[in-house]
């Protein structure tokens, strides 16, 4: 067991003169891991979680605790109290949490926790059953970086039976967790029901495991290498090429934009998202959570954060309107001021007053030659569709519309008076 401290230094490269943040529990794993670390060149720092589930809990605490003082290494208690919806997605999350929050106190990226080969057999039949993409159905990784933050888990290779062996030959003390007899939860009745069958099959199933993962793995780590050279720096899907790839970059590359936003990821949102990329309808969109949506125009397509646009209509008066606070529409009966930045608009007759409003459904165009869905001219001009539901439309009070921001002025009203628009949107300062 002693060369997994080779194996990180050599193979890792996990830097000896930065202090390692370790997960304890108390159990076998993770006391092998401690005692293993402890004659190491390596300085560590131990967390320990109580997830007031179990009244063995403060017995576990008590024994990682003196350990620790007894070999005078810093220790970190938290208490975890997860009681939203899913108890293990929760306190996944909350130990996290934590554990970043020590690292980062202790000014190191690195983080331990003592998952080993059976662990790593159990996660990937777990990721099979329930879904996932080619990184995740390859299971656990060895090292993980996430954002500053690099995740090691050094006994991934090494199996629960090896373990279990340096334990009894070094005399460690550990506490066994009652709840991993338990089959209320899914990997304990893989443990207990599926892994011991599977394993009386092949002698080297775990072997073959470990295969799996790196080939998998390997794989991945190909076609993510490959997305990445496609997609530019700002994130973005060029439809064009995006059809001329493999199907393996179209689902990676699409993963790796969700990835990057952090947000739900399935084989069935790649799939549905990958079908409106390919479907020669523009402007699309496909919801991703509350704040963001996968946006679909012409020639692109990227995630974008949702903004309510609000359904503002503002009666126009002389001088100039606030539209909320995005943009300020100026109006002018005049013809005695400087108008060189102005918009001209005549008319012989108009139901006053005038408004000024989002575009809505239905809304047409008069020209001289007949009528034009506004939709139809945004269709033809190929504009986006985020750009259109920002655009400023001016009516009269017939709701006839008048003037479309960049795109459209009616020219069929006559010509005896004028008056003179601008809008000007307002900057939002970071």
């Amino acid at each position: 067991m002693k060369h997994i401290i080779n194996y990180m230094k050599n193979q890792l490269k996990i830097n000896t003169k930065l202090p390692l943040v370790v997960s304890v529990s108390g159990g076998i794993d993770s006391m092998a891991l401690l005692t293993i670390l402890v004659d190491s060149p390596y300085k560590i720092v131990v967390v320990h979680f109580n997830h007031l589930k179990r009244e063995e809990s403060v017995i576990e605490k008590d024994l990682v605790e003196a350990y620790c003082k007894n070999k005078e290494i810093p220790f970190h208690y938290y208490t975890i109290e997860a009681t939203e919806g899913n108890f293990h997605h929760h306190a996944h999350h909350l130990r996290k949490h934590y554990l970043v929050e020590v690292a980062k106190m202790y000014k190191t990226p690195y983080i331990l926790t003592a998952h080993h080969l059976d662990d790593l057999f159990e996660n990937i039949l777990i990721k099979l059953t329930r879904g996932s993409n080619l990184l995740g159905y390859a299971g656990m990784q060895m090292v993980h970086q996430d954002g500053k933050y690099i995740y090691v888990k050094p006994f991934l290779y090494t199996s629960r039976h090896e373990i279990n062996k340096y334990v009894i030959e070094n005399k460690v003390k550990y506490l066994d967790d009652a709840s991993n007899e338990d089959n209320y939860y899914l990997r304990n009745r893989y443990r207990h029901a599926v892994v011991p069958i599977m394993k009386q099959e092949n002698e080297q199933l775990l072997e073959q495991i470990k295969q799996y993962n790196q080939q998998v793995s390997t794989a991945f780590y190909f076609i993510r290498k490959t997305t990445k050279s496609l997609i530019s720096d700002k994130m973005m899907i060029n439809l064009d090429e995006f059809k001329l790839w493999d199907p393996a970059i179209q689902d990676d590359s699409i993963a790796y934009l969700i990835e990057h936003h952090k947000l739900a990821l399935s084989y069935e949102i790649i799939n549905k998202i990958k079908d409106m990329l390919l479907s020669s309808h523009p402007n699309q969109n496909y919801t991703l959570s509350n704040d963001f949506a996968f946006v679909k125009t012409y020639s692109e397509a990227s995630i974008k954060q949702l903004s309510k646009v609000k359904p503002l209509k503002t009666e126009v008066k002389e001088g100039d309107n606030k539209l909320g606070s995005v943009a300020i529409f100026t109006f002018l009966n005049k013809t005695d001021v400087n108008t060189t930045d102005f918009t001209k608009l005549c008319y012989n007759k108009l139901a006053f007053p005038l408004w000024i409003r989002r575009r809505k459904d239905g809304d047409t165009l008069t020209y001289d030659y007949g009528h034009k869905k506004l939709k139809k001219l945004f269709i033809d001009l190929k504009v986006p569709l985020e750009k259109r539901n920002r655009l400023w439309v001016l009516t009269d009070n017939e709701d006839n519309i008048l003037w479309v921001q960049n795109y459209y002025i009616n020219e069929t009203l006559g010509d005896k008076n004028c008056f003179f628009i601008k809008l000007k949107e307002v900057k939002k300062h970071a």
